[in-house]
């Protein structure tokens, strides 16, 4: 069973002192870890590995080969396994794992609990690196030994910092004696702060450095640092003398060929000095059950609170909590309580619509508020919105196209849209400047956006005055290329779009006037035509309509057999109302007088699939 050290933070009432980590004057949390519970491969997260030749140019001079294969290192029964093993030819492999690139730290206490490998020419290590190795190299980038051993002298655990003032046999270096180091699991831990470091083994301390003054020769430990575990073989520190052949430091007991290290967790605690984050789904959809949210501390007091209409299910008054959500956005917030103080931490949490529909309306720009469209011309460059008679009118001044001039539209809740995938605006100019064109971009809730090849591209725009519909289909195609090169937006959060005119490589210095009657996103197999298969037609009348609208299905007898389906959605693409027809009916009155006048779309469909949607007006 692990071991878990805990600690209070805050408090609204008295809790006694074996809450505290250490000493009652310390405030530390548990910020991260790997408990190593789930089995296979380490956690790749958090962990990468080192390959290849031991020594790896780092001039020790180890025998063995670091390897990522699952007889060298795994997770079972708990811990992280790493098992050093000669083969039939007396090569060693083993494996040494890393944090670098993934997850790092500054300052704290970092503590391993391992059980260590016995055998002469063992050299196991728990240790870490400075992060500024890939730019400054070693021993410029510092390093923190928290745990050394060597099985030619059993028992003899040592920690030592290596730094440009002393490195390799380094004299910042203390020892202490564990006689169960190979039959026990053991705590090996650094306390590290901007003053000192001090190695302790059970917490129990035998070497502290602190050299004063200080300067980047002697303390390159104010930035962060990335763990390594691994056993070496043999090399200049675990090579034994007695073994050794041919001048090589290949010291290791003929008689093994097997040895292992165990680490239970890795965990690093820091001083409390302001609320802790909570984590947990900052986008949820409507009704969603079972949410977790957490702040990673243990021990203490702990209030939560969710919005109107979300439900605690489990973990009131613990550090997590599951949570049933409702059908608003708001935060989720907690009072943490303990000896050291109260802290007060929310995480904002947003709602996201999944239409339901095959189609949502992103604009059609019948309310005269144009307030989620705000504008990034740059300096030079100007845009002028005003809306009316359903349409948006942009009068644009481009000066400076290599700015990008840009309009960005904001949902103002994420959106799915994956199965909505083709984005279309409908749009018109008489582009008498000769410059008018435009691009959209999709943004997701995180703010990436879908401008890698293919984009959306307006260009050129029809420019007879009438209104175009112009379309793009998203699948595939949500691909990003600054500021997030590689990676993809969302699109079951689509926050809003980027509109760009007279853009960059593309555009020129000009003023002329664009307008826009419909933004949306619907289904590709959806269509907004009369036309059925085998020369359907269906008919809508009268639209815009104000108490009833009918609905027709005019065509051959064939269509007559099949059960027919009218949905009607609003604009966010929620269901209103569902009506059936009966085999062989093929007109229907809908009652839409308790709806609020606007723009709704019908989709009308069958049994086997076949369907389109039309675009129904409400006055």
């Amino acid at each position: 069973m692990k071991n878990r050290y805990i600690l209070i933070i805050g408090a609204a009432i008295l809790f006694s002192s074996s809450y505290f980590l250490h000493a009652q004057e310390e405030c530390r949390v548990l910020i991260w870890s790997d408990e190593f519970n789930n089995a296979g491969a380490p956690n790749n997260q958090n962990w990468t590995y080192d390959l290849g030749n031991g020594d790896g140019g780092w001039g020790n001079r180890e025998v063995q080969f670091y390897t990522n294969n699952s007889e060298n290192v795994r997770v079972e029964d708990g811990n992280l396994v790493i098992n050093a093993i000669k083969n039939n030819g007396g090569q060693w492999t083993s494996a040494r794992i890393k944090s670098q690139g993934l997850q790092s730290f500054q300052y704290g206490r970092l503590e391993f609990r391992a059980k260590l490998p016995v055998g002469s020419g063992t050299w196991p290590a728990l240790w870490l690196l400075g992060e500024s190795f890939s730019q400054v190299g070693w021993p410029a980038c510092g390093e923190i030994d928290v745990m050394e051993h060597v099985g030619k002298e059993p028992g003899k655990i040592h920690g030592s910092l290596h730094t440009t003032s002393s490195s390799g046999n380094t004299q910042n270096t203390g020892s202490t004696i564990i006689s169960t180091f190979g039959t026990e699991y053991h705590i090996y831990s650094v306390d590290w702060t901007p003053q000192s470091i001090t190695f302790k083994v059970d917490d129990i301390t035998y070497y502290v450095y602190a050299p004063n003054p200080k300067d980047a020769d002697n303390w390159p430990f104010n930035d962060k640092f990335f763990f390594i575990m691994n056993i070496a073989m043999g090399g200049n520190f675990g090579s034994d003398p007695q073994y050794e052949t041919g001048g090589a430091r290949n010291g290791i007991d003929p008689n093994l060929d097997f040895a292992e290290m165990l680490v239970d967790y890795v965990r690093v605690y820091q001083e409390l000095t302001e609320a802790p984050p909570i984590t947990g789904d900052s986008i949820v959809e409507s009704f969603a059950k079972g949410l977790k949210y957490s702040v990673p501390i243990e021990g203490g007091s702990f209030n939560w609170s969710v919005p109107e209409g979300a439900t605690i299910t489990e973990g009131q008054g613990t550090s997590s909590i599951t949570v049933d959500w409702g059908d608003t956005a708001g935060e989720v917030s907690v009072i943490i309580g303990g000896d050291c103080g109260i802290f007060n931490t929310s995480l904002s949490v947003q709602k996201k619509l999944t239409p339901i529909g095959p189609s949502i309306v992103f604009d059609n720009f019948e309310d005269g508020d144009f307030s989620r469209w705000t504008s990034e011309a740059g300096n030079g460059n100007s845009f002028e919105l005003s809306e009316e008679n359903g349409e948006l009118r942009i009068i644009y001044n481009v000066s400076d196209p290599g700015q990008n001039p840009r309009l960005v539209f904001d949902l103002g809740q994420p959106v799915d849209v994956t199965t909505l995938s083709q984005m279309e605006i409908t749009a018109k100019t008489n582009n008498t400047s000769g410059t008018v064109n435009m691009r959209l971009d999709l943004i997701d809730a995180t703010g990436i956006e879908t401008n890698a090849t293919p984009v959306f591209k307006l260009e050129p725009l029809v420019d007879n005055g009438e209104y175009h519909t112009y379309t793009f289909n998203f699948k595939g195609n949500y691909g990003s290329s600054s500021p997030n090169a590689g990676a993809f937006a969302d699109s079951t959060a689509i926050q809003g779009f980027k509109l760009f005119i007279d853009y960059g490589f593309f555009g020129s210095p000009g003023l002329d006037t664009i307008w826009l009657d419909l933004v949306e996103m619907l289904n590709p197999l959806a269509t907004n035509t009369n036309e059925l298969l085998n020369g359907g037609r269906i008919n809508i009348f009268p639209n815009p309509a104000r108490d009833v609208v009918n609905i027709l299905i005019d065509g051959p007898m064939e269509l007559k057999g099949n059960n027919w389906q009218l949905d009607l959605f609003n604009i966010q693409g929620k269901r209103m109302l569902t009506e059936r027809l009966n085999n062989g009916v093929m007109r229907k009155e809908l009652d839409v007088s308790i709806l609020e006048p606007g723009l709704y779309l019908l989709k009308v469909s069958n049994e086997t699939n076949q369907f389109v949607t039309k675009k129904l007006l409400i006055e």
